[in-house]
């Protein structure tokens, strides 16, 4: 009598449930749900994550002045006023300036005078026009540069004045310029236009949108 090999059974030879004529072979078997106490929690990704109690629902935010009581709360500190700039100088030290000023160009015009009786030239009714427009450009260097590059005149100098833009900015050549053709506009009209300096600022003060002050005043502010 020869033995056959007994053969084990394979793990998936062995029907897992018991097939019904109403189910189909092919349908899966349903794995059993485990129970709540033995489900594994999930980690949190980084350390810490999920140890905090949730935050309760954030109310409205109360300003800490408003949490004090009126009598406890800070009172704003008023500012301080701006500090005033330097006063517009007088009309006295503008006419000694404007005084200062006329010497120089009267000097310079005899100076001028006498250079051409030197050469032979003496001056007559018909070179006066020519010698008008030589003191004009004289004076227009003379005023520009001086007023551009220090803000004073060597007349203004002498009566102790300075000219600036607002308080401290100096002049531009754009104002120099403008104060200029207000300072002889002044002269030919018989230093009318001048009594202006009285209110404050003068006719070059007001065309060249500056302010003449005082060398002591301004270095004392």
């Amino acid at each position: 009598m020869s033995e056959t090999p007994h053969e084990d059974p394979v793990l998936f030879d062995l029907p897992l449930a018991p097939v019904t004529p109403g189910e189909s072979e092919a349908a899966p078997a349903r794995r059993p749900r485990r129970p709540a106490s033995e489900r594994v929690e999930s980690l949190s990704l980084f350390e810490g994550e999920g140890d905090e109690p949730p935050a309760a629902a954030a109310g409205p935010e109360v300003a800490p002045e408003r949490a004090l009581p009126r009598s406890e709360r800070p009172r704003p500190v008023p500012l301080p006023p701006p500090a005033e700039g330097p006063e517009d100088a007088p009309l006295a030290p503008r006419l000694r300036a404007a005084a200062g000023d006329l010497v120089v160009l009267a000097a310079v015009a005899t100076l001028a005078g006498a250079g051409a009786r030197a050469l032979g030239a003496p001056l007559a009714v018909e070179q006066m026009p020519a010698l008008g427009v030589f003191l004009l450009a004289w004076s227009f260097l003379y005023f520009v540069i001086a007023l551009a590059f220090w803000g004073q005149t060597p007349g203004m100098a002498w009566a102790g004045l300075v000219a600036r833009t607002g308080s401290a900015e100096p002049l531009s050549f754009g104002q120099t310029a403008r104060r200029w053709a207000a300072t002889w506009l002044t002269w030919a009209l018989a230093g009318l236009p001048g009594l202006l300096a009285l209110t404050g600022r003068s006719l070059a003060d007001r065309l060249s949108g500056s302010r003449t002050f005082e060398l002591e005043a301004s270095s004392s502010r």
